[in-house]
């Protein structure tokens, strides 16, 4: 598995990383005869980098005292090539090694270092608290010797969303990318429709089933009533809006009646909101119930984690389901509804 990455830093950073890892680097090639000298290192060039798979993991720079030198500038990028992803990863928990985040009341789970047995093995100081500070791969004590080498690469690493092929453009810091995920804007959806295995964004989501199940869709449009017939056994219904978000009416059999909710196909960070409002109805009874919409990138069957609208069992028809008066508006477009702060059941 290959990786391409910038790496970002002063070269006088660099040199110390190197000298870190390797404090005798081999001597540059001799100059043949139809060659000059080659020149000495120049303030604002910079070297290019490969770093080798974990058997070795250390460093080797392209004639860095020669004259192969890449890029004019002194603060500007280099490419390199990470064959293992999971080098600059904690050995221990798996996670990605961090620099320290300092405040004025260090809190352990805001703040992580990197720590180092006398043997050089690496350790985040989460794990290294959780061990006692006893390396687990060589039984030695691990100290408080932060490696300020690693933290200046971190620092540089630069690396590409892992939505890129999903439309983010994005390049992170290597210490920030599962920050980073939780919160693109970009993350994947899967289509809720059974033995369909796409997967892609929320709007090719949005496409894609109406050119491939628009059979199996509810068509709608915000703040217009519509009605809608549902069977007691079925688990969901997708309900399409004309200008391209996809809501899942998810459907719980429970022994006291029907668990409804409506959730929206997108990523979590999306700072669009939506509310809804459902409405059963029977013989001179019904029930209703707003609530805000929950992003979700897949349709799972599990019970409502927030508010849900209860049908109870008497409300069923002779049909063996029944219907529901169903609006959905954008947060902000009704203020008379978007202006609750909660979800609310009415009876009558």
């Amino acid at each position: 598995m290959m990786l391409n990455l910038r790496i970002e830093m002063k070269r006088e950073n660099f040199i110390c990383m190197l000298l870190w890892v390797r404090p005798q680097p081999p001597p540059p090639p001799p100059p043949q005869q139809d060659q000059p000298p080659p020149r000495p290192h120049e303030n604002n060039q910079i070297t290019t980098v490969r770093l080798q798979p974990p058997q070795h993991r250390l460093f080797e720079a392209s004639n860095f005292l020669g004259h192969n030198l890449v890029g004019p500038s002194r603060n500007g990028a280099i490419h390199a090539t990470l064959s293992d992803p999971e080098v600059l990863d904690c050995p221990i928990c798996c996670e990605p090694l961090t620099i320290p985040v300092f405040q004025v009341h260090w809190e352990p789970k805001f703040a992580k270092f990197i720590l180092q047995c006398e043997n050089g093995h690496t350790a985040c100081s989460s794990c290294c608290r959780k061990l006692q500070h006893k390396c687990p791969s060589c039984a030695m004590p691990i100290g408080y010797n932060r490696c300020r080498a690693i933290e200046k690469v971190l620092e540089s690493l630069k690396i590409p969303c892992s939505n890129r092929s999903y439309g983010c453009k994005e390049s992170i810091c290597y210490s920030k990318k599962y920050e980073h995920d939780r919160s693109c804007s970009h993350a994947p959806c899967t289509c809720p429709l059974p033995a369909c295995n796409f997967q892609g964004s929320s709007r090719h989501l949005y496409l894609h089933c109406r050119s491939e199940h628009l059979c199996d869709l509810t068509t709608f449009r915000f703040s217009t009533t519509f009605p809608l017939f549902f069977m007691v056994d079925r688990k969901f219904r997708v309900l399409q809006e004309d200008k391209g978000v996809l809501f899942i009416l998810n459907n719980r059999l429970e022994c006291l009646g029907n668990m409804i909710t409506i959730s929206c196909m997108g990523p979590s960070s999306s700072k669009q909101g939506y509310f809804y409002e459902l409405t059963a109805k029977a013989e001179g009874s019904n029930v209703r119930f707003q609530s805000s919409t929950r992003n979700i990138q897949t349709r799972v069957d599990h019970p409502p984690s927030m508010g849900f609208l209860l049908v109870p069992n008497d409300f069923l028809g002779t049909r063996g389901g029944f219907t529901l008066d169903i609006c959905i508006w954008r947060l902000g477009s009704n203020p008379a509804v978007s202006s609750a702060l909660g979800s609310s059941i009415q009876c009558k």
